[in-house]
C-alpha cells in the first residue's frame, strides 16, 4: 500500500515539474487540478506573461 502511494506522489510531482517548466502544456483547469492550489498562483502568472508577449 504505501509503495502505491508513494509512487503515485512521485509521478505528481513530476507532472507538477514539467507544467512548471512549460514542457507539457494542458488547459489551466487540468493543470491546477493536477498541481494544487499552492501552484496556481505561478501557473496563472507563467500564462500571463507569455499572453503579454
Amino acid at each position: 500500500m504505501k509503495d502505491a502511494k508513494a509512487e503515485e506522489m512521485r509521478i505528481k510531482a513530476k507532472y507538477k515539474e514539467m507544467i512548471l517548466k512549460g514542457k507539457i502544456r494542458l488547459p489551466i483547469d487540468v493543470a491546477k487540478k493536477l498541481t494544487g492550489p499552492d501552484t496556481a498562483y505561478h501557473l496563472y502568472k507563467a500564462k500571463n506573461n507569455r499572453d503579454r508577449g
